[in-house]
């Protein structure tokens, strides 16, 4: 029985990394996007390394496939695009007094408004806008409302030996918006 549970919350985590690439395939919108999916896949063991003359192109960082806004409040946001970016947002970006959101049970961004240097509260209209950009940039972006997971950075957690964009969450509250698309 212990196997069987644990190979059912590994198969779990694995169907939860798929959907997050799937996601990100479904958004992908330029060659770079494309490119880093592919070095996913191909490091997940799910495509052949391309054999040949390699592509002169310069492939990108996780760091440089990101999203960034800022709240109506003036706090940065910073998301990610697919599995390796939103890594990079948890694990790297994200302080322990910011704020990470996720939308609540979809695959989506991991997006972090950062506290910066200001120490009074954040307003929950800033809260707010920030889940629905999150929520936006989930699998629930064409529904009315989605549940999104709100807590401070020093609440998530990224397993050993898991795959790229799969966390855990000690604590959190959720927020219901309407998904929110940013131009450009």
């Amino acid at each position: 029985m212990e196997h069987v549970a644990r190979r059912r919350a590994e198969t779990l985590a694995e169907l939860e990394w798929l959907e997050g690439v799937a996601l990100a395939l479904e958004e992908a919108g330029t060659p770079e996007e494309f490119e880093a999916l592919r070095r996913e896949l191909t490091d997940a063991g799910f495509l052949r390394p391309p054999s040949g003359p390699s592509l002169a192109r310069r492939s990108s960082t996780p760091g440089e496939q990101l999203g960034r806004a800022v709240t109506p409040g003036g706090y940065r946001l910073v998301w990610g695009k697919n599995n390796r970016s939103n890594d990079h947002v948890s694990r790297h970006l994200a302080a322990p007094g910011d704020l990470w959101f996720h939308a609540h049970g979809l695959p989506g961004c991991h997006l972090v408004l950062k506290q910066g240097e200001r120490k009074e509260e954040i307003p929950e209209a800033d809260i707010l806008y920030a889940a629905a950009v999150a929520a936006g940039y989930s699998r629930g972006k064409d529904a009315g409302k989605v549940e999104v997971m709100v807590t401070e950075g020093r609440w998530v957690k990224k397993p050993k030996g898991a795959r790229p964009g799969l966390v855990t969450v000690e604590r959190y509250r959720t927020v219901a918006v309407a998904p929110v698309r940013l131009k450009g």
